[in-house]
């Protein structure tokens, strides 16, 4: 009687390590898929995320090219009245200043029709190349008022 209780408790024994190691892999491949899952999730919110920061980026530079754009045809605007009663020799100047400032206006439209395109790769490059153009137009613009 004592051999088969013995039997039956290591019978026991080994049942419960059996049923507790058959369902160890099946709770790690639970715990891996669970990480697995999300990872999955926050790799989906790190790209919304990066997305929606592009998209406020761009939008802010549109509105500076834009109001970069309105300083530039007000400074055209001004040269223009100012040509009205300009000798010959100022005309010249003026003009040779109005031609520079349309291509700095170009310039600008060129680049605003770039923040619209979907230009993700390069883009911290023609954001400062832009950068760099509006800085120039600026200060363009501030020492040559006239």
């Amino acid at each position: 009687m004592k051999n088969k209780n013995v039997i039956l408790i290591l019978v026991l024994i080994l049942g419960s390590l059996w049923s507790f190691s058959a369902c160890q892999p099946n709770n790690k491949e639970t715990a891996a898929q669970k990480e697995l899952d999300q990872a999955g999730k926050n790799l989906k919110d790190a790209a919304q995320n990066t997305k929606e920061a592009l998209r406020i980026e761009r939008d802010a530079l549109a509105v500076e090219l834009r109001q970069q754009g309105a300083e530039i045809d007000q400074a055209i605007a001004e040269l223009d009245r100012k040509m009205e009663k300009a000798t010959a020799k100022e005309k010249i100047r003026w003009e040779e200043r109005r031609r520079a400032l349309e291509r700095d206006r170009l310039a600008i439209q060129e680049d605003l029709n770039q923040v619209g395109e979907n230009i993700e790769e390069g883009w911290a490059e023609f954001k400062n190349d832009v950068a760099y153009r509006m800085e120039r137009i600026a200060n363009d613009l501030k020492t040559n008022k006239n």
